[in-house]
């Protein structure tokens, strides 16, 4: 293993934490957690596994990111005049274009789904790799770095304000290391381009996520 390829499955290892930690705690969810712990390499990953092992709960997870939960975990909920049809279509070309299935009933917008797609992106990144396909390594982790761009930062920090209000540390700390992976919120214009008030807009999906180049779902 190339520590190109070492470096990809920590990083995916990160992606996915931060997926679970915003997730709802159904059937599977510790085991799936448990499971994860042997590939997270830092201390302080390991201690917000630890934390949410030992406090997480449904109830909890409800209070906080449920509908009128005090921590609004979706993207849209950010998005100051975004069409909402425009955005799930946009998410739905991403997923679909790398064969995405997110193990988790929440919506496509749910940062909990948008973290686990970069796990599973960096997968696919470490596995081209490893396979000696490095165009499509290149286009998953093109992909990656615009999805965290033009999604995940925007959410990453106007989430992480409620969270400080109101979650527990494990949560608080896994908020700032979404934020320190995505950096700070860009000002957005949707749809892309800045369409004017009068010009008719699409509900299809972007194109740098139709233009995608289609990848095995292994």
């Amino acid at each position: 293993m190339t520590p190109e390829v070492h470096n990809l499955l920590i990083e995916a290892a990160k992606w996915r934490l931060l997926g679970l930690m915003f997730e709802y705690p159904a059937a599977g969810w510790r085991r799936q957690l448990e499971t994860l712990l042997p590939d997270l390499r830092d201390e302080t990953l390991l201690n917000i596994a630890s934390g949410a092992l030992e406090h997480a709960t449904e109830g909890l997870h409800i209070a906080l990111f449920g509908p009128g939960g005090s921590v609004p975990a979706r993207e849209v909920t950010y998005l100051g005049g975004v069409q909402f049809g425009y955005l799930m279509a946009e998410l739905a070309a991403f997923y679909e274009a790398f064969g995405y299935q997110p193990s988790t009933n929440e919506a496509g917008d749910h940062v909990s789904v948008e973290a686990g797609f970069i796990a599973y992106l960096k997968l696919k990144q470490a596995y081209a790799l490893a396979s000696g396909d490095v165009e499509h390594a290149m286009v998953a982790g093109e992909a990656a770095g615009s999805f965290i761009k033009e999604h995940l930062a925007l959410v990453a920090e106007p989430m992480l304000v409620p969270l400080r209000d109101f979650a527990p540390d494990y949560l608080v700390r896994a908020g700032e290391i979404l934020l320190e992976l995505t950096g700070p919120s860009p000002k957005t214009v949707y749809p892309p381009g800045g369409a004017d008030d009068d010009e008719e807009l699409s509900c299809g999906p972007a194109s740098g996520a139709a233009e995608l180049i289609q990848l095995d779902p292994r």
